[in-house]
């Protein structure tokens, strides 16, 4: 019912004039009989009709004129919109393009986030537009056009500056690798071959690219920039892309190289747990064991990109890394008590991603299921900084965790633990003193009073202590002294494979 009285209003209003027509004559109509007392003399039925012709005539002058505004209203529009607007891809012109780079800076600056703008230049299109003809060559650009606008988001604006060149203003971003992102989509789009009057063409693109504020804080900066790029990425033959920076454009090509790296690494299973032991100090027996992510390659990475593992992070590659390693661990923990060993914690470390993603309880208990391992013997290893972010989503997850039967270590406890609220009420079982208070613990007065703090906050709420980075018997010594509960470091062992792991095992005399 309520459509059709949608549909019957719409229909009015599109005709509200011919209705009006209609009405004013049976208006008019009535009228002029009831002043001749209904009389039907020919003088009377005279002016009935010259009436309604009047009145017919009205109304069509009245549609009439509302027929020209529409018209001229619709060239209106479409005179403004050819002044703002390529004639040939209907994409904004240098005008409009401006304008909305202008504001793009404005915005950036108040936000403190990023803006960039790229020059684009299709590789020898000139070779296809004189062997097809310039009517292949037009309708080319306009593909591509469709192409360029398929890879950006709503917010960014693309602009052909004429012939086969375009410019493209991206907002509002965090860091130069997002922008590297569209370029890939830009190139990979480019790529896929067009379809003209049924010949495949495939064509690439040289693209420069220049960040604000990075390479230039106005607009003509930052096109000359990005221009100056975009020859540059030329010179290094087709289908290439830069960034203006050398600097910039040498940190994005590495991390690049890193994420596929890091992609052929998962997919080729070349990422392997160590396994670092930890000791009781009271009885110097092995208690417990830290699963260690390793990647021989990263290692390498390390020297020139930084850790792989926080590249690792930003790139979104730890959530399913991370399940593996909670796999393998719990599998190990299976293994070694088939072989009869005797049961030990092991200790699994667990990233931001990891924990921010939805299906983390859910993989954490499928993996004790399909190791069927006592969950007691699971220890989720927490950085402070993810349990402070959102200590209320924290708590929350770590009190399913602690339903499940699972431990929880909170890792890198420094000066946090006094200042964060809530602490007391998150269900944990272990806190860790990070190596870097441990390291300078004996010479070091502040690190000292620090570390004897931090140790009778953990007493006092219950708490198992382990010092991690113990490589000396004066660092293992003053601990001991401020009555810590465990600690590992290489004084008692570097990180081990499963093999070497083993062979500690069998040994008998498994204490220090």
């Amino acid at each position: 019912m309520r459509s059709y009285l949608d549909k019957w209003k719409r229909h009015v209003k599109a005709r509200a004039f011919v209705y009006l027509g209609v009405l004013g004559f049976l208006l008019l109509t009535a009228n002029l009989l009831a002043a001749a007392s209904f009389s039907l003399e020919p003088s009377v039925v005279l002016g009935l009709v010259i009436q309604a012709v009047i009145v017919f005539l009205i109304a069509l002058s009245i549609r009439q004129l509302r027929l020209t505004k529409r018209t001229q209203e619709a060239k209106s529009e479409q005179l403004e919109f050819l002044a703002y607007h390529d004639t040939l891809t209907g994409l904004p012109n240098r005008r409009l393009f401006d304008d909305r780079l202008e504001r793009a800076l404005l915005h950036a600056q108040r936000s403190e986030q990023l803006t960039a703008v790229m020059f684009l230049d299709m590789d020898r299109f000139k070779d296809i537009n004189d062997s097809l003809g310039h009517a292949y060559g037009d309708r080319l650009i306009r593909l591509a056009a469709q192409r360029l606008l398929g890879c950006l988001r709503g917010t960014d604006t693309v602009y052909r500056q004429g012939g086969d060149e375009f410019a493209i203003l991206l907002e509002s971003f965090a860091k130069p690798e997002d922008v590297r992102v569209v370029a890939e989509r830009i190139q990979m789009a480019l790529e896929e071959p067009f379809i003209l009057e049924g010949k495949p063409v495939t064509i690439t693109a040289s693209i420069g690219i220049a960040l604000y504020p990075l390479d230039g804080s106005t607009a003509a900066q930052l096109l000359d920039h990005a221009d100056e790029a975009m020859y540059a990425a030329k010179k290094r033959g087709s289908n290439q892309f830069r960034f203006y920076a050398p600097d910039i454009d040498a940190m994005v090509k590495s991390k690049a190289l890193t994420e596929s790296e890091l992609r052929y690494a998962l997919e080729n299973k070349q990422f392997e747990l160590l396994y670092q032991p930890q000791y009781e100090i009271a009885s110097q027996k092995l208690i417990g064991v830290e699963a260690i992510l390793h990647w021989s390659k990263g290692e390498t990475l390390l020297q020139t990109d930084g850790d792989w593992r926080k590249a690792a992070e930003e790139m979104g590659f730890m959530v399913p890394i991370g399940k593996w390693a909670v796999q393998t661990a719990c599998r190990q923990v299976s293994s070694w008590r088939e072989e009869g060993f005797p049961s030990l914690r092991m200790t699994i470390t667990i990233t931001a991603s990891q924990f921010r993603d939805e299906r983390f309880i859910e993989e954490i208990a499928l993996a004790l299921k399909a190791s069927a391992i006592d969950p007691g013997q699971i220890e989720l290893d927490l950085t402070e900084s993810i349990t402070s972010s959102n200590v209320q989503e924290a708590s929350e997850k770590l009190i399913l965790l602690k339903k499940m039967g699972v431990r929880i270590a909170l890792d890198d406890l420094c000066t946090g633990l006094f200042t964060r609220s809530g602490l007391e009420g998150m269900p944990l079982d272990s806190v860790k003193l990070d190596s870097t208070l441990v390291r300078d613990l004996v010479d070091d007065d502040e690190n000292q009073i620090l570390a004897a703090a931090i140790i009778r906050m953990a007493h006092r709420l219950g708490l198992n202590l382990i010092a991690k980075g113990v490589d000396t018997k004066e660092q293992l010594e003053y601990l001991r002294f401020l009555q810590c509960t465990e600690v590992q470091g290489k004084l008692f062992s570097s990180p081990l494979n499963p093999e070497q792991f083993l062979s500690l095992l069998n040994n008998k005399n498994i204490s220090r």
